[in-house]
This record gives C-alpha cells, sequence and structure tokens, in this order.
C-alpha cells in the first residue's frame, strides 16, 4: 500500500544553511499529517504518504525552531499525489518556489492563472478591511461598513462565477473536485452545486474525494431551499423556551452566529440596519448563538444589542439547530416563510432586502 501511495519532495532553496528546517503539513479525511527535513546547504528531501491529492502547505523555519503554519509568510502551497517524485526549486524564500513531478499541482497552477485577476481584487479589498472604518459606529460609519460589504460580497460573488467557469470548462481535471468543494462552501446548495457535479468526469467521481463529496451533495438535501424547516426549541440567556413552529403565521430569519467571529459582529450590524425597514408583525429574527461560553455570549448580547431572539445551548459548532440546518461556518442565515417553508440561504445585504421587499414588503 504505501509503494503505491508514497510521494517524495526534493529540493533546493538556494543555498539556506544549517539549522534550517523544511516543514510539511496536509489534512487526509480530516486528519492532520505533519512531517519535517533538515535542509543541508539548501537541499532537503521528505517521503511521505497520501491516498490522493491534497494541497500541502511547505513551511520554511531558518533557525528549525517549529513556527506557526498561519502566520508564517515563508511558505509554499503545494499539490502533493501518489507517486508523485517532485523537485522542487526556490529561493531561500520557499513562496517563490517552482515544481514539477506532480501533475495536480500544474492543474493547480493553470486555475491560480484563471483566478488572478479576481484573487487579486478580493486581497486589496480584505487589506482595506483592516483599517479604522471598522471601529466607527456613526451613523457614516455603519453606512461605510454597509458599502464595504456590498462590494466584498460582489467580489466575491465574481469569484465564484469564475470558479464556476473553471470547472465546467475543466470537468476532467481531478483538481475541479476540490474547486467544487471550495465553491458550495460551508452550506451546499443542492440546486446549484449538484449541477456542478454532474459536469465532472466519471474518473473524478469515482476518486475518493469524489465520492465523498457526494455523499455531502446527497445530505444537502435536508433543510434546502424549498422543504420544510425543521422545528427546534432552544432556550434565550433568562432560560425561556423559544421555538420555530409558534412563529407560525410569520416570516423568520435564523441568524447564525458568533461572538467570536468577526465577520458575525459586522453583518450583525447590518442586520439590525435592514430589520428596520420591515413590520416586526410580519416577520421575525431568530439569531443563534454558536457559542462555547455562555458569558462571551451574553457580553455581545449587550454589545450588539441584535434584533428579535437570541438562542444558545453552548455546543459551539454542534449547536443543534446548526446541525438540523447544515451550518457548519458563521456567518449564514435561513429565510422561512409564514407556512413554514425554506424560502432563502444565506442572503445578505442588498440581496436580503430584495428578497424581504418581494415577499412582505415595507413598513
Amino acid at each position: 500500500m504505501f509503494a503505491q501511495t508514497s510521494f517524495y519532495i526534493r529540493g533546493q532553496l538556494g543555498k539556506l544553511p544549517a539549522p534550517a528546517v523544511v516543514y510539511l503539513g496536509y489534512s487526509v479525511d480530516g486528519e492532520a499529517v505533519y512531517d519535517s527535513a533538515y535542509v543541508e546547504n539548501g537541499f532537503f528531501k521528505i517521503m511521505q504518504y497520501v491516498p490522493y491529492p491534497v494541497n500541502a502547505l511547505l513551511m520554511v523555519s531558518r533557525n528549525g525552531e517549529p513556527v506557526n503554519f498561519f502566520s508564517s509568510k515563508n511558505i509554499a502551497h503545494l499539490y502533493i499525489e501518489p507517486g508523485a517524485n517532485i523537485w522542487l526549486t526556490s529561493d531561500e524564500d520557499i513562496s517563490n518556489f517552482e515544481a514539477t513531478g506532480s501533475k495536480t499541482q500544474d492543474e493547480y497552477l493553470v486555475y491560480q492563472t484563471h483566478m488572478a485577476e479576481i484573487n487579486a481584487k478580493i486581497e486589496a479589498l480584505t487589506t482595506e478591511s483592516s483599517n479604522t472604518m471598522f471601529s466607527d459606529v456613526s451613523t457614516q460609519g455603519i453606512a461605510a461598513k454597509r458599502n464595504y460589504m456590498e462590494r466584498f460580497r460582489a467580489a466575491m460573488d465574481e469569484r465564484k462565477v469564475k470558479m464556476k467557469e473553471f470547472i465546467q470548462q475543466n470537468p476532467e481535471m481531478y483538481i475541479s473536485i476540490d474547486i467544487l468543494e471550495e465553491y458550495a462552501g460551508a452550506f451546499i446548495d443542492y440546486a446549484d452545486v449538484e449541477p456542478l457535479y454532474r459536469v465532472l468526469s466519471d474518473r473524478t467521481k469515482k476518486t475518493i474525494r469524489g465520492k465523498a463529496f457526494q455523499k455531502k451533495l446527497l445530505e444537502s438535501k435536508q433543510a434546502a431551499v424549498g422543504t420544510e424547516a425543521p422545528d427546534f426549541t432552544q432556550k434565550d440567556p433568562d432560560g425561556n423556551k423559544v421555538t420555530l413552529s409558534s412563529f407560525k403565521g410569520k416570516f423568520v430569519l435564523l441568524n447564525f452566529w458568533g461572538s467570536w467571529n468577526s465577520a458575525s459582529r459586522i453583518e450583525n450590524q447590518e442586520l439590525k440596519q435592514i430589520m428596520k425597514a420591515y413590520d416586526n408583525k410580519k416577520i421575525v429574527v431568530i439569531n443563534v448563538g454558536l457559542e462555547a461560553r455562555r458569558e462571551q455570549w451574553t457580553n455581545a448580547l449587550s454589545e450588539d444589542r441584535l434584533t428579535g431572539y437570541n438562542v444558545s445551548d453552548i455546543k459551539f459548532m454542534k449547536n443543534e439547530v446548526a446541525v438540523l440546518y447544515k451550518i457548519s461556518a458563521v456567518p449564514q442565515n435561513v429565510l422561512i416563510d409564514d407556512t413554514g417553508k425554506i424560502i432563502g440561504r444565506n442572503l445578505k445585504g442588498k440581496q436580503l432586502e430584495e428578497k424581504l421587499d418581494s415577499v412582505i414588503g415595507k413598513k
């Protein structure tokens, strides 16, 4: 088995001297795999095992001490695959690498070229988000945040269009299953994603990753748009029970958020502004907190002063309502109509306003 699934990485990083170390990290079926190799006069080699192609991280520590994969800049993204014999060259900064010997890496470079323009736009917007605008809670500050969020969402929508194009144009590439999984995101919109899965080549569908994604795709039919919203009861901060079915006859927006998540906190403020335009006799908001600590949750509630009802079972990402609605990341939302049917998922900003205008109208 090892002979079939082993891969080799040999490389030269300029004339990088000892005690430098190259660290390797990747994930297989949710399990993290790590390895490392000493650098001698710029050269290193690593042999490991992988059952299917995965995107690995290679990182260099000049002094040999372990460093954080998520904060280091001297880092490379490299597709490894069973049987690969990869030759990697770079200067002493591994992020400048070139590599041969991995077919999936060659596909990844084609994809990177396809996405280069939109990725640059998103990177610029991400840099913009770090300015002081986000600490401004004045009317002007909130308006600036909304403007920024609309521009950011538009760019992310443009990115998804480019991803969809790539999958449709390259159904035979193995990497298309990885791109499809990223395109689908934390919640799979079955009606949107299933046709893209069908486009993939039979060879890709029959891979380990292809079969695993098909299983997730079929599971996503639960709580999809057009289905009955699963009922639930959860408690508010005072211990009072809040039950979804008690709001039958009203529209309900389930807002899944986390006090620990900055994007959630920004969207909470935007949601408050949006909901002012709608009659609370026609629509209610239930804010479902994916929280691990009660105190952290209640402090955030005091700060954000959310519209509607607030519930949490303090089970973090295993919140029972989140599990029911297939929520594995925040912020997300689900819009339920007055008959109890799901009519929208992850509608944000103007998109949410347009949907609400069409089904209930403004005050």
